[in-house]
C-alpha cells in the first residue's frame, strides 16, 4: 500500500504516469520467481537423493535448471533496473520542471517568506533523495517482499505446517517495523529540515562572504554556518542510531523463523510426521529466504524517507500561484496603464492606500517620494509580481484588467529594469537574450548601442560571447545596468518599467543611460522610479509618492511652482549637492 501511495505521488507531482515504472515491478516480481526456481530444484534433488533415486542424467538436469534460473534472474533483473531507474530519473526530472515552472508564477511574498537556499533544498537534495531511493531500493522491496510469499506457498505444498511456520514471521516482523517507522519518521524529517537549513546557510554564506569580510563578521556567520552542520550531522547520526534497536527486533524475529522451523521441524520429524529429508530441505530453503527478507526492513523505510521528502515536494506545488483567468480576456490593443484605487498590504503593513493614477501611452512618467512610500509596490503590481486583491482596486492595461489576462500574454508586453540587475551564468549574448530568444545578433547589437552598452562589450576579451559568472561579479555596477536596459531594449515589449535604474551608475553613465531611455519613450509607455529627481525633469509627468498615497501629479516645473512634498524634495536634493567634508582643525 506505502509503495503504491508513493509512485502515485510521484506521478501526480511528475504530472504524469510512467509505464517503465510498473514494468520495472513486474519484472522485479518476476526476478524473485527465478530467484525461488532453485529452491525448487534443491528440495527434488534432495527427495531424490534420501531416496535413492538421484542419477546423473538428474545432477546434470538440476544443475542445468539452476544456470537457467540465474541466467533469467539476470535477464529479468536487468530489465527491472533499466525501467525504474529510467522511470525514477525521468519522473523526478520532470518534477524539478515542474515545481521551477510553478515557482515561477507564485507571488513575491513566498519568496521573501522562505529562503533561496532552502527552495534549491526541495529541488535538489529532496528530489535526489526520491531517485536514489526509487532506483536503488524499489526493486530490492518487490524481491524481498515476493521471495518469501512464494517460497512459503511452495512449501505448504510440501508441508502446509512448517510452511505456515515460515509464513508466520513475515507479519509479525512486520509489526515490529511498524513500531521502527515512526521513531524514523521523526529523524527524517529533522535531516530534511536540517539538511535545507544548511543549503539555505550555504547560500547565504558564499553570497555575502564579500560583506562578512568588510565589515569584519566573518566569524559570526561561518560560525552559524558551522552549526547548522552539526545540526545536520547530529540529525543523520539520530536517523541510523534511533530506529536501530528497532530494525534489530526485526532481523531478530526474521532469524527465530529459521529457529522455529527447526523446531518443529525435528519435532514433527521425530514422531514420524515428516520425513528427514523434508526437514533438511525445510531448513536449507529458509536460510536462504531468511537472508533475502533481512534487506526488506530497510527498504521499507528508505520507501517511507522518499514518501517525506515528496510530501516536501507537494506542499511547494500546493503553493496557490497567481491566478490565470478561466476565460481570456480581450486582448490588450492599447498600453497606458490605469491604476484604481488600489490598496496593498504585505501581510498586516499597509504600503498603497487608495493609490489612484495613470500612465499615458507612449510617454515617460516618473514614480518619486521618500523611501518606503510605495514606489516600488506600485510597479511591482503592474507587473503583476503581486496580485491586487479583489475588492481592494484593479490595474488596467488599455482598459483589460490584469488579473484577466493570461500570465504569459501580459508578460510580453512588459520588460522591467530592476534595481537589483540579476544576470545569468553565461555569455552575455545568452543574458541579452533572455527575453528574446530568436533575436538576430543584429538586433542585439542594435539594443546595445541604444543602451550604450555596446563600446564596453565588444572592449571585453570575447566581445559577446565574454562568460559572465554568476551575477555578472566581474562587471561594474554602471555595466550591468545598461545590460539589463539592453535586455529590455531587446525585448521590444510596448510597457517598459524601470526601477531605479540610475542608482548603482556614476555621472557619466547616468547621461549615457538616461540618453538610451529617451530612445524609448517615442514609442514606449515607460515608467521610472527614481531617487534622484534631476534624472526625470524632463519626464511628461511626475507621480508623488507619500506614505502610500498619491500626493501630487504634473510636469516639473508645474510641481516646483505648488511648492509641495515634490518642492521639498527638490530643495533637499539641491541643498545635499553642495554637501563638503569639514576639514579638521
Amino acid at each position: 500500500m506505502m509503495l503504491r501511495e508513493v509512485f502515485l505521488l510521484g506521478e501526480r507531482l511528475a504530472g504524469r504516469r510512467d509505464a517503465r515504472l510498473r514494468r520495472g515491478l513486474v519484472l522485479a516480481f518476476v526476478e524473485a520467481l527465478t530467484i525461488a526456481a532453485p529452491y525448487g530444484v534443491v528440495l527434488f534433488v534432495v527427495r531424490e537423493a534420501l531416496e535413492q533415486r538421484l542419477t546423473t542424467t538428474l545432477t546434470w538436469w538440476a544443475t542445468c535448471a539452476i544456470a537457467v534460473s540465474v541466467l533469467l534472474r539476470l535477464v529479468f533483473s536487468r530489465g527491472a533496473m533499466s525501467n525504474i531507474f529510467t522511470a525514477a530519473h525521468a519522473l523526478m526530472g520532470q518534477a524539478r520542471i515542474r515545481a521551477a515552472d510553478h515557482m515561477r508564477r507564485l507571488p513575491m511574498g513566498f519568496f521573501t517568506r522562505r529562503r533561496s537556499g532552502e527552495l534549491a533544498g526541495v529541488l535538489t537534495t529532496d528530489l535526489a533523495l526520491v531517485e536514489d531511493v526509487w532506483s536503488h531500493t524499489v526493486g530490492v522491496f518487490a524481491a524481498s517482499f515476493a521471495l518469501p510469499m512464494l517460497v512459503g506457498l511452495g512449501l505448504c505444498v510440501l508441508d502446509w505446517r512448517l510452511g505456515l511456520v515460515v509464513l508466520a514471521a513475515l507479519p509479525v516482523a512486520l509489526v515490529v517495523l511498524a513500531a521502527t517507522t515512526p521513531v524514523f519518521v521523526r529523524e527524517i524529517d529533522a535531516v530534511l529540515d536540517a539538511g535545507a537549513d544548511v543549503s539555505a546557510r550555504v547560500v547565504e554564506y558564499v553570497q555575502g562572504i564579500a560583506v562578512l569580510r568588510a565589515f569584519g563578521r566573518h566569524g559570526d556567520v561561518y560560525q552559524r554556518l558551522v552549526s547548522a552542520m552539526e545540526r545536520l550531522r547530529d540529525a543523520l547520526i539520530r536517523a541510523d542510531v534511533f530506529p536501530s534497536p528497532l530494525l534489530a527486533a526485526f532481523g531478530f524475529v526474521i532469524e527465530v523463523s529459521f529457529v522455529a522451523v527447526a523446531y518443529a521441524g525435528s519435532e514433527l520429524a521425530l514422531r514420524g510426521s515428516i520425513e528427514p529429508g523434508v526437514l533438511l530441505v525445510f531448513l536449507v530453503v529458509t536460510v536462504g529466504v531468511v537472508q533475502q527478507v533481512a534487506g526488506l526492513g530497510v527498504a521499507l523505510l528508505l520507501l517511507r524517507a522518499s514518501q517525506r521528502a515528496l510530501g516536501r515536494v507537494d506542499r511547494l506545488l500546493a503553493e496557490v500561484p497567481l491566478a490565470e483567468p478561466a476565460v481570456s480576456a480581450r486582448p490588450i490593443e492599447r498600453f497606458d496603464v490605469e491604476v484604481d484605487a488600489v490598496s496593498f498590504a504585505y501581510e498586516e503593513h499597509a504600503v498603497l492606500e487608495g493609490v489612484s493614477v495613470t500612465f499615458p501611452e507612449r510617454s515617460l512618467t516618473a514614480l518619486v517620494g521618500a523611501s518606503g512610500s510605495g514606489k516600488s509596490t506600485l510597479v511591482h503590481l503592474v507587473a503583476r509580481l503581486w496580485d491586487v486583491p479583489r475588492g481592494r482596486g484593479a490595474i488596467r492595461i488599455g482598459g483589460v484588467d490584469v488579473r484577466d489576462v493570461p500570465f504569459e500574454q501580459l508578460h510580453q508586453h512588459i520588460a522591467m529594469v530592476l534595481q537589483d540587475v540579476v544576470l545569468f551564468s553565461g555569455t552575455i549574448l545568452e543574458n541579452l537574450l533572455v527575453g528574446r530568444p530568436d533575436a538576430s545578433r543584429e538586433d542585439v547589437e542594435r539594443a546595445a548601442k541604444a543602451a550604450r552598452a555596446h563600446d564596453f562589450i565588444t572592449a571585453l576579451p570575447d566581445g559577446y560571447d565574454t562568460v559572465l559568472g554568476e551575477g555578472g561579479g566581474t562587471l561594474s555596477g554602471g555595466e550591468r545596468q545598461r545590460l539589463s536596459i539592453a535586455r529590455a531594449i531587446l525585448k521590444d515589449a510596448p510597457i517598459v518599467l524601470l526601477d531605479e535604474a540610475t542608482a548603482s551608475v556614476d555621472a557619466s553613465a547616468e547621461a549615457e543611460i538616461q540618453r538610451a531611455i529617451d530612445e524609448l519613450v517615442a514609442k514606449k509607455t515607460v515608467v521610472v522610479i527614481a531617487h534622484r529627481l534631476r534624472t526625470v525633469r524632463r519626464a511628461h509627468r511626475i507621480v508623488v509618492l507619500d506614505r502610500g498615497r498619491v500626493a501630487e501629479c504634473g510636469t516639473h516645473d508645474a510641481l516646483i511652482a505648488a511648492d509641495g512634498v515634490y518642492a521639498a524634495l527638490w530643495r533637499e536634493q539641491e541643498r545635499a549637492k553642495g554637501w563638503r567634508l569639514a576639514r579638521s582643525a
